[in-house]
């Protein structure tokens, strides 16, 4: 998903009343050969840091069908040459032939915990290699990044499991684990180390997590090279501002709590979950531009044309409405203008360059408590 100039306006306008944030990404990829055609270097990941003002992030090897070993060595010297701007978590697969042996390994040559993807790794939670390297990382008081997304069995109830059984390890379940973040709050609100990152992209799921898990379980996440960084900090600013999380809570959110928890230290409790009740009152025309930009979205994320599917948003946006709701119903059209006019229907990937500014009117439309941006588009 490429980030566009208004989501840089957007994000810059959205960060400003917080001052200096310390950002810190929990979740960034590097690799060549994931069967899905993404790639990413180390020098990209730290391009994509400084192209949104972030300072460090945690890294991990993308998906490799021949496994992990060479993957998590590139890893690992990419990290020790990075200043301490890149962080290494190992990646291994349970079940296959040495996993525990290379987490070992990697734990030894300086890996400060796990990336764990059950769904392209093909495992289950409920795998023995999983409960011994939560054990393992328990001992050290590391992070155990797991993909939440769709598709996994079981995987909430065994994240609860694994995070009351070792309440030293850091559990973090990835994309707002929306694989079971329906489920998940009562957990959460006990278990300080059952913890969500937020690299995701649709926002009635971020909103999701920021109104009903704790803030202080919660940690800013981009997903690099999937995501880029102004696009996700944008969001979760956005969402964070929705539910009324201040400065102080937000500043954890984006940084601090994830070097609190990677420097061995008990996470900040920053109080319960606002609730749904803090998002205040939905409005129609707004939840129908969302669900049509949404689709639009989703349709150009698989190289398809989304030209009506904005078009469509667009017509939701017409409103008589003179109030905020107006004004804001102003800003998402001619934001959903500027994306059809970057549909090059021609083009072997037509959409990709107006994703930006179809994600920014889906973020502003499902977040108008969060006040209208002032900024010029």
């Amino acid at each position: 998903m490429p980030a566009g100039s208004e989501i840089d306006v957007l994000y810059a306008a959205g960060a400003a009343p917080h001052g200096d944030l310390d950002w810190f990404d929990a979740h960034t990829h590097i690799g060549q050969n994931d069967p899905d055609g993404m790639t990413a270097t180390a020098d990209e990941i730290l391009a994509g840091l400084d192209a949104s003002g972030h300072r460090r992030a945690l890294t991990f090897a993308m998906h490799e069908p021949d496994g992990y070993r060479d993957a998590n060595d590139v890893v690992l010297r990419a990290c020790a040459a990075s200043g301490g701007r890149l962080l290494p978590l190992a990646r291994i697969a349970p079940g296959s032939p040495g996993a525990l042996d290379e987490a070992r390994r990697c734990l030894d040559a300086g890996a400060l915990g796990f990336k764990l993807h059950p769904r392209s790794d093909a495992f289950a939670l409920t795998h023995p290699d999983v409960e011994a390297v939560v054990a393992l990382v328990a001992e050290r008081r590391g992070p155990v990044l797991f993909h939440a997304g769709r598709g996994i069995p079981q995987l909430g109830e065994a994240a609860v499991r694994l995070a009351e059984r070792y309440p030293d390890a850091r559990l973090i379940l990835a994309h707002a684990a929306v694989s079971d973040l329906g489920t998940l709050a009562e957990a959460a609100a006990r278990l300080p180390n059952l913890l969500f990152d937020t690299a995701w992209w649709h926002p009635a799921d971020i909103l999701q997590l920021y109104a009903t898990i704790p803030p202080g379980n919660v940690l800013y996440a981009s997903d690099m090279p999937y995501g880029p960084g102004q696009f996700t900090a944008f969001a979760s600013l956005r969402c964070a501002a929705a539910v009324g999380l201040g400065t102080d809570v937000f500043r954890e959110i984006a940084g601090g709590q994830l070097a609190r928890l990677l420097a061995g230290e008990d996470p900040l409790d920053l109080g319960p979950a606002p609730g749904a009740a803090a998002i205040g009152p939905r409005t129609l025309e707004l939840e129908r531009v969302a669900s049509y930009a949404c689709v639009a979205a989703q349709l150009s994320f698989h190289g398809q044309d989304p030209s009506e599917a904005i078009a469509l948003a667009r017509s939701a946006a017409q409103t008589r409405d003179t109030g905020p709701t107006g004004e804001l119903l102003g800003m998402i059209d001619l934001l959903l203008g500027r994306a059809l006019g970057q549909v090059d229907v021609g083009a072997e990937r037509p959409s990709l360059r107006a994703v930006g500014a179809v994600m920014a009117a889906a973020f502003l439309a499902t977040t108008p408590s969060a006040g209208i941006p002032d900024v010029v588009l």
